[in-house]
């Protein structure tokens, strides 16, 4: 899996360090595997023609499992070896041949085994159990697979060496994948499916790490499919993870709603409305959304080591000389899990105005030796009036952006550091180009491309909708969000009850200390120690959370010394739930990078809780104490005038 696990001794020693951090150098790149002499190409599959012979309700589809060679990104960077599957007489593929018919079809399948391996092959009876659901297929071997399909959803079938399974796959094998959607009788099928897998290869040094490639539909980023889509015309994207890792993927510019998971549908009512959504290992999501504004956009994985070098073959400098290097920055792109959407505009479309725009100034800087071990901070500070704000200081997390629905903001942000940034105003349903995605943002040929340095950027949009929000850099953007590059915008009707209102965020705090190893460090509120909230029995209070570091999900639990508390879910980035969603639960939740979420809390009597904020992956743990006072008596004035009234 890309990015390791580091000790919690470790953890816990790093935290304490003032001393300079000496970033560990990663050996020198290995060779890698290559592809035996037989091998045959495996080409990137769109997941466009169903595979196979329909025969009214019968689909006759014969597949062999083949020794390939592939290429995930371009045709000029790395070719390794991998298994495969093919339609018999066609090319191999990546991901392998669609499996596509309406409920009740009975799929009679042929599975040959042409490779030098035993394997186990899974998932061919969708929406039945996995446990019962594998087929032994020895070297040479061929098996027949008679299956009626009668669930309708969104699946996948998967090989894998014998006696391991999918989520045991390292790169050999890591390709053995296949879509399959069972469509109800009358269902529209002009959907897009994105089936997500990695390969990859460990080394048995430490120091040397691994080698990754994520991949969308058998391609890593910019080399995936851009999707071409008409304003106004909803759509249907279909997503399958075979990896054994979570994908909170984020879509740009829109919210889509989410209409299945796992195979089931879920109940129009219940249907939640999201733009970052943590996507379990091993499993698919359907949703759905308008594309309501032109542009171009991008539906990418949110964590920031997904989309980066760390999960590219291709030869790029290494992180560690990108730190080393300090204030240099070196060559950036988005790699791994991300798909280019372009929506084109429909006749007659004009932006939202700008007139009587407020207007907000922010400055992009470095904080020398703020951080654990004498590192510097990146991050952001507000220039309020004509006052220029200190030089090397900033504010993490960045200012909270308070803004009111559906009134123009100009934001201008400026750039101080000797390193190209961008910001990224995140969930936010805004025009494309102030989007942030260097070199992408935009319609037509006007196309944004980043904020050089000591350069400026003005982003303007109207805020449509109220809720909470992140906004982050989009350019390096792992490294600077682990220096601090992060803060929250809150949309309102109305000024904030800042006594009921409670924001918390939680982000970056430090660098990564080696090559692809998940930072240790991270911050609540700016701190790792965060000032206590206070709040009032017998009053409704709001949480706020926004979860914004960029490794791993986070794990937030209100609780004390006894029992978890119970709050109220009220939103999800920044969409009110459906009624039905909105409900009493225990109080927890596990975040990814890039989600927010509204909650209501009502404390009944006076005393201590803590909010507990962990790293599901990296290791960090960070409580957030939260004191209930008693609500203040009335004084004898106040009693005595209720009295006259009376």
């Amino acid at each position: 899996m890309p990015i390791a696990f580091a000790s919690h001794a470790l953890l816990s020693a790093l935290l304490q360090v003032q001393a300079p951090l000496h970033l560990v150098a990663p050996l020198p790149r290995r060779p890698l595997p290559k592809p035996a002499a037989h091998a045959v190409a495996a080409s990137a599959s769109q997941n466009r023609l169903a595979a196979g012979v329909q025969n009214g309700r019968v689909l006759s589809l014969a597949i062999d499992v083949v020794t390939a060679k592939w290429k995930p990104e371009g045709e000029n960077d790395p070719e390794v070896p991998v298994l495969a599957f093919a339609e018999v007489g066609k090319s191999a593929t990546v991901p392998g041949p669609l499996i596509r018919v309406r409920r009740g079809t009975e799929v009679q399948l042929t599975l040959s085994n042409r490779s030098d391996s035993a394997l186990v092959i899974g998932g061919l009876r969708a929406g039945s159990n996995a446990g019962d659901d594998t087929v032994q297929l020895a070297v040479g071997a061929t098996r027949q697979v008679r299956v009626r399909l009668d669930s309708t959803g969104t699946y996948f079938y998967w090989g894998a060496f014998k006696g391991t399974t999918a989520s045991d796959r390292n790169w050999l094998d890591s390709q053995l994948n296949g879509a399959i959607v069972v469509d109800a009788p009358t269902a529209r099928t002009d959907d897009h499916i994105f089936v997500l897998s990695e390969w990859f290869h460990p080394y048995d040094d430490r120091r040397q790490a691994f080698e990754v490639v994520s991949v969308i539909n058998g391609k890593g980023f910019p080399h995936t499919e851009r999707v071409v889509l008409p304003q106004g015309d909803s759509v249907r994207f279909r997503i399958i993870n075979t990896m054994a890792l979570q994908h909170p993927m984020h879509l740009h510019g829109f919210y889509y709603r989410i209409e299945e998971h796992a195979g089931k549908r879920i109940p129009p009512s219940r249907q939640l409305l999201s733009n970052t959504d943590l996507l379990e290992a091993g499993t698919t999501e359907v949703f759905s959304f308008l594309p309501s504004t032109p542009g171009n956009w991008l539906l990418h994985c949110h964590f920031a080591f997904h989309v980066d070098e760390t999960v590219s073959l291709a030869e790029l400098p290494s992180m560690a000389d990108t730190h080393h290097a300090r204030d240099a920055m070196a060559p950036h792109s988005m790699r791994g899990l991300a798909v280019a959407l372009q929506v084109t505009p429909a006749p007659g479309y004009q932006p939202p105005s700008m007139v009587n725009a407020r207007t907000i100034h922010l400055q992009v800087q470095r904080e020398p030796n703020a951080l654990p071990g004498g590192t510097d901070a990146i991050g952001f500070i507000e220039q309020v009036g004509d006052s220029v704000p200190p030089a090397h200081k900033v504010s993490i997390p960045g200012p909270v952006l308070e803004l009111q629905r559906g009134t123009p903001v100009r934001i201008v942000v400026r750039n101080q550091l000797d390193q190209p940034t961008s910001v990224h105003w995140h969930g936010l349903e805004i025009e494309s180009f102030p989007d942030g995605v260097p070199n992408w943002s935009g319609l037509g040929d006007r196309v944004y491309t980043q904020i050089a340095p000591r350069d400026s950027f003005v982003a303007e949009f109207v805020p449509p909708r109220a809720g909470t929000f992140p906004y982050h850099s989009h350019l390096n953007d792992r490294q600077q969000m682990l220096s601090g590059m992060y803060g929250a915008i809150i949309v309102t009707d109305r000024p904030r009850d800042l006594a009921h209102d409670h924001l918390v965020v939680v982000g970056g705090g430090g660098p990564a200390i080696e090559d692809k190893i998940e930072s240790p460090f991270a911050l609540v509120n700016g701190r790792t120690s965060p000032r206590s909230l206070h709040l009032t029995a017998g009053e409704t209070h709001r949480f706020r959370l926004v979860s914004i570091n960029p490794d791993w999900p986070v794990r937030f639990t209100l609780r004390n010394d006894a029992v978890t508390a119970r709050w109220r879910a009220v939103a999800k980035d920044g969409a009110d739930l459906p009624p039905a969603m909105a409900t009493t639960r225990l109080a927890r939740v596990v975040m990814g990078p890039g989600e927010t979420a509204d909650f209501e809390f009502t404390p009944a009597v006076p005393g201590t809780w803590r909010l507990d904020v962990a790293s599901d992956g990296s290791g960090w743990q960070i409580p957030l104490s939260v004191i209930v006072e008693a609500k203040p008596r009335p004084t004898t004035k106040t009693k005595a005038a209720t009295t006259s009234k009376e």
